[in-house]
């Protein structure tokens, strides 16, 4: 998978500093969304899936905090939304960034695919500019994105699962105060 998915990388962004690899599971977590990142000095958000190869690469330019959700956009408005939701919260997105995700979740098939794929965005958006946002933050975030810039009306669940998911772990969480336990 990563191999493939570096050739990719090279083909679609060019060749320069060796992105990192990303991985985010789905609410089954045997599957997910795979991703690779890197800075890019373009200053533009540059985006690609190989699930959607028909929509070819989308570069969005401007700052984060003004990216709005463009139904031509199609699934990039989930990672575009994370971005956007960092910069609500007082983030700073200074460079732009090159990610190629890859998922192997059904889409449509209530297994969180927008979910995994906001997760591994926000996942790239901590290492990448070394923001220090623990997992519960993280899930907070994610679901601020899909509730105020997808305006999907959903609750954490999702978001906090893939987040906060622990191999060989089911997680018994209370949605009211986020309080959680491992069994």
């Amino acid at each position: 998978m990563q191999t493939k998915m570096r050739e990719e990388f090279a083909k679609i962004f060019g060749e320069g500093r060796e992105p990192e690899f990303y991985f985010a599971p789905g609410r089954v977590n045997l599957i997910g969304t795979y991703a690779l990142a890197r800075k890019n000095d373009c200053g533009k958000m540059r985006f690609y899936s190989l699930n959607f190869t028909r929509f070819g690469m989308l570069a969005v330019e401007g700052p984060a905090n003004e990216f709005t959700n463009v139904l031509a956009d199609n699934w990039c408005n989930y990672p575009k939304g994370v971005m956007w939701a960092y910069t609500q919260k007082g983030y700073t997105i200074d460079s732009g960034l090159d990610i190629l995700y890859y998922g192997n979740i059904p889409n449509g098939s209530g297994l969180s695919s927008s979910a995994s794929i906001e997760v591994a965005t926000a996942v790239i958006l901590n290492d990448q500019f070394g923001f220090d946002v623990d997992m519960v933050e993280v899930s907070k975030i994610c679901q601020f994105s899909e509730n105020k810039f997808n305006g999907v009306n959903c609750g954490i669940m999702d978001q906090f699962a893939i987040a906060m998911g622990k191999a060989g772990h089911a997680i018994f969480l209370d949605t009211a105060d986020l309080s959680y336990t491992y069994a």
